[in-house]
């Protein structure tokens, strides 16, 4: 193989200077290292060093100078099992990348009196022309005495031309590998996860720069909790990213405990975070960081902070649906507020407490965990307080968010009055008069009609009151149409000389007729809620002919997305319910299939049946985005939406509230069904799964 390659494979393999050297600090994690310091001098070298275990000449031979070596792949590392973290073995191609010389230093746990010294000459080990022929200059050095453990790096000869950006680049390939809080390495998970990067260099502006972007994860909370306790009056200061902070004092009643503070910061990672920190990386981090810990006089008690020992409850009264806060008085309560509680895997916590000032409260002889006492029972409500009071705080600003969008998203005819204005000398007083007044009319009553239905959505499902507000809002939006076409027929008799303005009418006509019959095919949908007699009437349909009937109702919204109903058994039987509330499962459901089909290739929804004695099975697959199993309970939640849709498709009829699944949960569990998401069959993406026992 030509040594010239060398060059160009590093280049093509590692791309950008701060992933090279991000590499080499990649090899210190997986060589079990608890800190590594890296040491820029930009224009002259690179130093790398830590306290892993080191290499003897055998492993520097096979692993580190060997190109492409595959010891890693899909193993944990040698002592505090870490996932690796590479797996192309480019730790000599990055560090040829970089500069024009190499020395190395390691010693081997495995021999603390050898020490392996090599040094590189890159120019030189090219030149060669043959990999074989490429030499590598090392020694090993007996010593009278150990050393400690660990590598050195120096690289001479530097390429490029660090700058702040480099720098910055640096720090987001490898913020992730170091935890948030502090270690104590006497604790067996927190030595795992223990791993200190120490940036240094002459430019006080670059140490700034790593250490921000390294600690940004901790700038990027979406609401703050900062709460001190003193022998049961508690101080509690919530803030909400890019708020003011909302101070609460709140007192927990015959409290045993005499100190204790806390800081909790909560995660919302959707859209684009600031930093360039990627989303997905930044959920992955949570999850194996997450939850509140406890230190008891700067000790970490290691049962704390463990995702499986959920001491606040947060994860078993997430997962039950809890909607009322046992600790927060009627005041503080909102309805439904608890469904706001966040999960562990969105919060990063620290409680200190100090069980020698603490008379109530003792440590375990195991010294992983608290006693359970009144101290600690007091300890867990103030701060089970704080994150009550936070969902409750949350739940207002979502339902405040949810109307200020629905607004918004009103229907105006501002614009058709604005243009008859300009247009004004034109047009026929009395013409202009009739239009003028008759668009307001049509714009005050849709706003008014418009405004009651964004209220009332988030119930619209099989309760009495939608269906009566659902008649009344028919009833009224068939005599707006009605006026729209008059308006449009209005504008049709119109006759001008001037052709601008001719054809300024003739656009407005067609605007008004499209957005007429768009609003007809909408109001189609709700044509069950509109007929009395099927809001009364509960009974067994067959499931093909609902299902393809709901089929054609939404066709309007599908935009030629095929239904196929073909896998649907004939003589099913649908259980015992009326005509709106399969309505408004099926409708939910398709919808958010379409939505979730918007950028796919391939787009098609396919629903089936199964049948395994009287359990009976509706499935509905869609080759759409996907949904993550393992979070998918998250999206029957009120608001909860996970498919990103930008204002332009919104503005075409695409997205919803995120009541959706909400109000189809509801709907089934009233007619006896069971929904979930489910494992989809070959070709498909998602699969909604719709159960029931046959009991008649």
């Amino acid at each position: 193989m030509d040594s010239a390659l060398l060059e160009e494979l590093g280049e093509r393999l590692v791309g950008q200077p701060y992933i090279a050297l991000a590499e080499l600090v990649k090899n210190s994690y997986d060589a079990d290292a608890t800190k590594v310091t890296i040491e820029l001098h930009p224009g002259k070298c690179i130093k790398v060093s830590d306290n892993g275990h080191g290499m003897d000449f055998q492993e520097f031979k096979d692993f580190w100078m060997r190109v492409g070596s595959t010891h890693k792949r899909g193993r944990i590392s040698r002592h505090l099992k870490r996932p690796m973290t590479g797996s192309k073995g480019v730790g000599r191609l990055a560090a040829q990348y970089l500069a024009k010389e190499l020395s190395l230093s390691t010693t081997s746990e495995k021999n603390m009196r050898r020490k392996l010294e090599a040094h590189v000459n890159w120019e030189v080990a090219v030149k060669a022309g043959d990999l074989t022929e490429a030499t590598v200059n090392y020694t090993v050095k007996v010593l009278k005495k150990p050393l400690e453990q660990g590598t050195l790096i120096v690289l001479v000869g530097l390429k490029q031309k660090w700058d702040a950006k480099l720098v910055e680049g640096l720090a987001r390939e490898i913020w992730s590998l170091q935890p948030p809080f502090r270690s104590n390495l006497a604790v067996n998970e927190d030595r795992r996860k223990a791993f200190e990067i120490e940036f240094l260099c002459p430019k006080k502006e670059y140490i700034e720069t790593f250490n921000r972007q390294t600690h940004a994860i901790l700038n990027i909370w979406h609401a703050k909790l900062v709460g001190k306790n003193d022998k049961g009056s508690v101080s509690l200061s919530l803030q909400f990213a890019g708020e003011e902070p909302v101070a609460v004092n709140y007192r927990i009643e015959n409290c045993k405990l005499r100190g204790a503070n806390f800081e909790l910061r909560i995660y919302h990672l959707v859209h684009r975070q600031p930093y360039g920190i990627k989303v997905n990386e930044a959920r992955e981090y949570l999850k194996d960081f997450g939850g509140v810990r406890v230190y008891d006089g700067g000790f970490h008690l290691p049962y704390y902070g463990d995702p499986k020992n959920d001491w606040l409850g947060v994860e078993f009264d997430h997962s039950h649906r809890l909607s009322v806060s046992r600790l927060l008085p009627k005041e503080l309560q909102v309805k439904n507020g608890m469904t706001f509680l966040p999960t562990l895997s969105r919060i990063l916590g620290v409680v200190n407490v100090s069980t020698s000032q603490e008379q109530d409260l003792d440590i375990l002889i195991t010294r992983d965990r608290l006693q359970e006492s009144v101290a600690f029972e007091n300890l867990r409500d103030i701060v089970r307080y704080a994150l009550d009071f936070y969902a409750t705080r949350e739940a207002k600003r979502s339902f405040r968010r949810e109307l200020e969008e629905r607004e918004a998203k009103l229907p105006k005819i501002q614009m058709l009055e604005d243009v008859l204005e300009k247009h004004r000398p034109e047009i026929p007083n009395k013409t202009y008069r009739d239009l003028l007044g008759d668009l307001r009319k049509a714009s005050k009553s849709i706003e008014t009609e418009a405004e009651i239905t964004a209220r009332q959505v988030e119930m619209m499902g099989p309760l009495a009151t939608a269906g009566i507000s659902s008649l009344a809002y028919q009833h009224e939006l068939k005599q707006q149409f009605s006026t729209i076409h008059d308006i449009v027929r209005q504008i049709e008799k119109i006759e001008t000389s001037d052709q601008k303005l001719q054809k300024t009418l003739n656009e407005l006509k067609e605007t008004l007729s499209s957005w007429v019959k768009r609003a007809e095919a909408t109001n189609a949908l709700f044509s069950y809620f509109g007929d009395a007699e099927s809001l009364r009437t509960k009974r067994r349909f067959l499931a093909k002919n609902v299902v393809e009937e709901i089929r054609d109702q939404v066709a309007s919204l599908a935009r030629g997305i095929p239904i196929d109903t073909s896998g649907l058994d004939d003589d099913l039987l649908l259980p015992r319910a009326t005509l709106p509330e399969w309505s408004s499962i099926f409708q939910n459901v398709f919808i958010n299939s379409f939505n979730a089909m918007l950028d796919s290739d391939k787009r098609l929804i396919k629903v089936s049946s199964k049948s395994r004695g009287k359990a009976q099975e509706i499935l509905i697959q869609d080759t759409g985005c996907g949904v993550n199993l393992d979070e998918a309970e998250t999206l029957f939640e009120p608001f909860e939406r996970r498919i990103e849709i930008s204002p332009e498709r919104r503005a075409l009829g695409y997205g919803g509230t995120g009541l959706g699944l909400t109000i189809v949960r509801m709907v089934a569990h009233n007619i006896g069904c069971e929904v979930s998401f489910v494992e989809p069959e070959k070709g498909f993406n998602t699969a909604f799964s719709i159960v029931w026992r046959d009991v008649e």
